[in-house]
């Protein structure tokens, strides 16, 4: 028998702790509408955004409604995720499958590595242009390029781990409001069920791709500056 890795071992019992003193006070119809409370949730904060803009409130505010909105789904998934072993997320793949995953995967990186040869050449060119082809002033141009696109690269990359998220989530309990038979340990709170109950609602893999989603482009919206690099 496998033996569980000591730390998802302290972060169960730590859930376990911290969930038993509430499995009780759970309202009714949250344990058993979680998924439309994370819906109506998140449409709250969302909708706050409107008197936010109107008013020209701070730009931290939009960024505490966003974190509110997603809040729910993401902890939820955060604490699934926590406590399922990558094997459960294996299953048996046909030998189509297999090949044409990876035929999908090579296509997909000779279009990123031909994009990037193209960028850089073209990233290269412009940067000596910017720079009057001092070197020291190139590469002050190019450091400052660099400092701005680290955030676009930081937030594209979050983006993809939210929806593989959401694609993991969507293995292990389906795209079910309450599913009958999931691929989450049963151990998993297993002597909390309104908490197990409430918990698997949240952890909905259409919530998280929506509300990830929406903060990403909230994030790129405040706090990213143009970084176009005019190639003409």
């Amino acid at each position: 028998m496998e033996q569980e890795p000591v730390e998802q071992v302290v972060a169960r019992r730590s859930i376990v702790r911290v969930v038993a003193r509430y499995e009780s006070k759970h309202p009714n119809w949250l344990v058993e509408h979680a998924l439309t409370a994370g819906w109506i949730w998140a449409a709250v904060w969302v909708l706050m955004l409107v008197p936010a803009d109107h008013f020209d409130w701070h730009h931290w505010i939009y960024v505490l409604l966003v974190v509110l909105a997603v809040l729910p789904t993401f902890a939820a998934t955060v604490i699934v995720l926590s406590q399922t072993p990558h094997s459960h997320l294996q299953r048996n793949e046909s030998v189509l499958g297999h090949f044409f995953g990876r035929f999908a995967a090579y296509v997909f990186a000779f279009i990123a590595w031909t994009l990037s040869v193209v960028l850089s050449a073209t990233v290269a060119v412009q940067l000596q242009n910017e720079g009057a082809d001092n070197e020291v002033q190139t590469l002050g141009v190019g450091l400052s390029f660099l400092a701005e696109i680290i955030p676009v690269v930081i937030l594209f990359l979050w983006l993809v781990l939210i929806f593989r998220y959401a694609w993991f989530l969507s293995r292990l309990r389906g795209w079910r409001s309450h599913p009958a038979h999931t691929r989450v340990p049963s151990a998993f709170l297993a002597h909390d069920p309104r908490t197990h109950r409430m918990i698997i609602g949240l952890a909905h893999p259409a919530l998280l791709a929506v509300t990830g989603t929406l903060a990403v482009v909230m994030a790129s919206v405040l706090f990213i500056d143009d970084v176009t690099i005019n190639l003409v």
